[in-house]
């Protein structure tokens, strides 16, 4: 059923939470109802900021009619929980990346939301963008003929003193993870998406260069469904922080994708103006990405409620997405090739 205007909720007041609010404000029929955060302090502050509601418990915001989305952007390690709970009270949700951290949390939220028939979105904003859609559509096309290498490299930068600014960064319970589950997912979800899928992994994981419990390091070979090979690296240890790229290397061409910029597109009989680069560079600042992109993907959320359909990335690409960097871990500690 349609409504004029949809009341969203957000769990978790931290930095990315901000950018959900600053996106939902330009999102057409969206409003920001109230915020949560188990720290009272931190929710006040964001209240003030972003002018909207409190709620002083979860409970109180499940419970509130008024709200009919539920956004959360909390560590890692307690999206499960929350996703479970949120669709438990017939909420529609948008989950941060990543969905959760282990196999079992997975099943936990794709049960939950299919169980309740509850819509949900998880945070994967590039592939809305025009030059992830510009490859995908040569890729599928056939305008680049056989692929033959797909690489995701991701240069970025964390200082120790980032890590040590929040218990859970850093953290296996909490984070799930380093490099590749924080920093570099979005990465891995465009490349298996634009490659149509993962097929095996090989991988080498190792903390290098912080006093954290995860990798800061991750070199994988990857084998794709579509026969091509590739490398996924991975490192928050380049400074000063730089662009991530993914390049395509393919019968009739090579493509590369820097951030969110087709910044080379060399594909015989195909023209397109490439950019200059990418203003985006969360290499070195967590925080240097515009909510534009978020927007598309609450727009998309709103659609799939209007129209009852699934949003474009829903629980089971959330899913596949982190089943894909939980293999690559699991090849590092067996030192074994595994295959999804």
């Amino acid at each position: 059923m349609k409504k004029e205007e949809y009341g969203f909720a957000i769990i978790g007041c931290g930095a990315i939470a901000r950018l959900h609010a600053d996106a939902l404000r330009n999102t057409k029929k969206a409003r920001l109802i109230g915020v949560f955060d188990e720290v009272s302090a931190y929710a006040e502050k964001f209240a003030q900021e972003k002018r909207c509601g409190i709620f002083t418990s979860l409970e109180e915001l499940l419970s509130d009619d008024s709200v009919d989305v539920v956004s959360i952007c909390t560590p890692s390690g307690l999206h499960a929980e929350q996703a479970v709970a949120v669709a438990n009270a017939k909420k529609h949700l948008v989950i941060e990346k990543p969905m959760a951290i282990t196999k079992e949390q997975l099943s936990a939220v794709v049960s939950a939301v299919q169980k309740n028939g509850v819509k949900c979105e998880v945070i994967s904003q590039f592939r809305f963008i025009e030059p992830v859609r510009k490859i995908k559509n040569a890729i599928d096309g056939g305008k680049l003929g056989v692929i033959y290498h797909a690489d995701f490299r991701l240069p970025y930068f964390r200082s120790q003193e980032y890590y040590d600014k929040g218990a859970w960064r850093g953290t296996w319970a909490m984070d799930g993870g380093g490099a590749l589950m924080n920093q570099g997912i979005h990465g891995v979800d465009v490349i298996q998406y634009l490659m149509g899928g993962i097929k095996s992994v090989y991988a080498d994981c190792r903390t290098m260069g912080r006093n954290i419990e995860v990798e800061d390091s991750v070199n994988a070979l990857v084998e794709y469904e579509n026969g091509a090979i590739g490398v996924i690296q991975a490192t928050t240890l380049a400074y000063p922080g730089f662009q991530k790229t993914i390049e395509i290397t393919a019968e009739n061409g090579c493509v590369v994708l820097t951030e969110d910029a087709i910044t080379a597109w060399e594909v015989k009989g195909e023209e397109y103006e490439v950019s200059g680069g990418s203003a985006i560079n969360a290499g070195a600042d967590p925080m240097a990405i515009p909510p534009t992109y978020h927007t598309l993907q609450f727009e998309d959320i709103i659609s799939a409620i209007e129209n009852d359909v699934k949003p474009i990335v829903n629980e089971n690409d959330g899913e596949e997405i982190a089943k894909i960097v939980l293999a690559i871990y699991e090849s590092a500690r067996e030192g074994k090739r595994i295959y999804l």
